[in-house]
């Protein structure tokens, strides 16, 4: 797991630093997590954070000795009552007034910039739990190789590629 993880940075990073249409290309052989808040007022979007806690640390649990896309797909099919009993229990637990729907596959995911980073917009292997009616901003991450760019806890976005860093550090 640790040569795809490092494998799949390599190719991030030169997507990043050869690529001509700054899209980043999240391989195939990935899968996704998104939870969408039902909209965007900040009780809708904390109620995404706290139900996006609470699938992370499944997922965590899931996926923490996985070696291949194929054995991570199997366990998240095998496991998605466990996921919907997590994000049950954690509605009930915290008294978030909400209902959710929760569906593994293809799911389309919008283009989504953050900074100067591109992610195209189609079809793609996920887990998504959608939030009353889904109309508000959404976070999401990598889960299988596990990828995460993204800081919750700030609105800008820095992407730090080791690679690139040092490129530059020497250019």
């Amino acid at each position: 797991m640790k040569n795809m993880g490092i494998l799949v940075l390599a190719v991030l990073v030169g997507l990043v630093l050869f690529n001509k249409n700054e899209y980043v290309e999240i391989p195939s052989t990935s899968i996704r997590v998104r939870v969408i808040a039902n909209s965007n007022k900040s009780e809708d979007q904390d109620k995404k954070i706290i139900i996006k806690s609470a699938i992370e640390k499944v997922f965590k649990n899931l996926l923490s000795e996985v070696k291949d896309y194929d054995e991570a797909d199997e366990k998240i099919v095998s496991n998605e009552q466990l996921l919907r009993k997590s994000i049950d229990n954690t509605i009930e637990e915290n008294k978030l007034d909400t209902s959710y729907k929760a569906s593994y596959g293809y799911n389309y995911f919008p283009e989504k910039t953050y900074g100067n980073v591109k992610y195209k917009s189609g079809l793609y292997k996920s887990y998504v739990v959608t939030l009353g009616e889904g109309e508000g901003d959404n976070w999401w991450c990598v889960l299988y190789p596990p990828i995460c760019l993204v800081d919750e806890n700030t609105d800008e976005y820095n992407y730090h590629f080791l690679i690139k860093d040092i490129l530059e550090k020497y250019n």
